[in-house]
């Protein structure tokens, strides 16, 4: 009865507003007086590129047939965009009008890469908005793991609003009274669990009794309302910002702790790589600033158009003879004895770094470890390792190099005859006919 009788109250309204909680085709979900409705767009909205975000506040008109249709955009507040690595140049509108940008990364993220963080940290201070950080996953890491990570939290907690960990899977008060009555955008990487703890977020006190189901993932934005005012947007996971133009005033401002230092460097332009002089590469000898922070910043200063970067090498068709300590069995692997001119895996466990989209790019900001799953023969007979990487799942082939493991490269390459899908007396038989 409550709702007809909102719906004769409004029947004489020429217009009213509301807030866009999902985008479709030709059509968007509104939230408008507690009551959701499906509103129509029209032609100019319905094309246009960035036009329409989640959490836009728009006017809707009645139209005859209890029909409402999208009549026009009403000014944004803030927008928040990311860039699209495919397109460089192009941004991607992620919400509108939110207050607070959550960013959730697993702490074994946290633990093995960076980047994602500040690049967030960046994101959110153009959009000029809020930011928080929620380590999720944290039971999953032992209590060394954790006490590593608490002096790296530190780190983030002088550029970030607030940083809290736990699991996504359970409801995290502390969380829920930080963020009260504010638009939320929860942002991060797939199966991080960001629609989970903002199930868990919007659910009453009395129904957490219930047994956790893991919720579908989320293919596309969606605004769900809290309590107390609060509005949770919902996101697609996605593994990079891709920011263009990042300038050298913002990465300071992430990596202050770095500018402090680059201040004195004897070169004006230099770039924190190879210069004598330097006192960013000084300070990093001598441990006064993490070396995950460092290479986030170089990172970071290749985007496109900032003022200084680092040269690239190109490892397509330049020779890796660089050294470096294998982060899986911490063996210091040298270019000699590798018999190729492009080392890319530990000789002892066979294990890997996800560094590359294409063989020697060096374009990934992954940084996950590559695990060597199987081994294949080549045109010709020559062996090389299927790596599969532990953080996003790619699969890459690389070259086997003459120093590598042979027991380990033989186990690998049996353990399919180890645990056949079939008896093997089957084989037998068929031999027989």
């Amino acid at each position: 009865m409550k709702k007809k009788e909102k719906k004769n109250d409004r029947s004489n309204a020429v217009t009213f507003q509301a807030t866009i909680i999902n985008i479709m085709n030709k059509q968007v979900l509104v939230q408008s007086d507690k009551e959701e409705l499906l509103c129509i767009l029209p032609g100019s909205l319905a094309s246009g590129k960035n036009v329409l975000g989640i959490g836009d506040l728009v006017e809707v008109k009645e139209m005859e047939n209890e029909q409402y249709k999208v009549s026009c955009v009403l000014p944004r507040k803030t927008e928040i965009y990311r860039g699209n690595r495919r397109s460089p140049g192009e941004d991607i509108l992620i919400a509108s009008n939110a207050q607070l940008l959550l960013v959730l990364v697993t702490a074994n993220y946290l633990l093995n890469q960076a980047g994602y963080l500040e690049v967030a940290i960046i994101a959110a201070r153009r959009a000029g908005v809020e930011i928080g950080v929620f380590v999720s996953k944290w039971d999953l890491i032992g209590e060394s793991a954790q006490e590593l990570l608490q002096d790296k939290i530190k780190i983030y907690l002088s550029c970030v609003d607030f940083v809290f960990t736990g699991s996504a899977c359970e409801r995290q008060e502390n969380l829920i009274e930080k963020v009260k009555g504010k638009a939320v955008l929860v942002i991060g990487d797939r199966g991080c669990g960001k629609t989970s703890l903002i199930n868990q977020s919007i659910q009453e006190q009395s129904e957490m009794k219930k047994p956790y189901t893991a919720p579908a993932s989320t293919h596309a934005g969606v605004l769900k309302q809290g309590f107390d005012g609060t509005a949770w947007i919902d996101t697609p996971g996605f593994r990079d910002f891709a920011l263009q133009a990042v300038t050298a005033e913002e990465r300071n401002e992430v990596f202050s702790e770095i500018a402090e230092h680059s201040g004195n460097c004897y070169f004006r332009n230099c770039t924190h790589v190879y210069e004598d002089g330097c006192q960013v590469l000084e300070a990093l000898r001598k441990k006064e600033i993490r070396r995950e922070r460092y290479d986030v910043y170089q990172r970071i200063s290749d985007a496109k158009e900032a003022p200084c970067h680092a040269p690239k090498i190109d490892y397509r068709h330049t020779a890796c003879l660089e050294s470096f300590t294998c982060e899986v069995c911490g063996t210091l692997v040298v270019p000699e004895g590798a018999g190729s001119r492009h080392r890319n895996h530990c000789p002892k466990c066979l294990s890997s770094i996800h560094v590359d989209n294409e063989p020697g790019d060096r374009a990934s900001l992954c940084r996950g470890t590559m695990e060597p799953v199987s081994v294949w023969a080549r045109k010709g007979g020559e062996w090389a390792l299927i790596h599969r990487c532990k953080s996003c799942g790619a699969l890459s082939s690389n070259r086997i190099a003459a120093d590598d493991n042979p027991a380990l490269l033989m186990s690998i390459a049996v353990k399919p005859l180890a645990a056949t899908p079939f008896p093997l007396d089957r084989l037998e038989e068929m031999f027989q006919k």
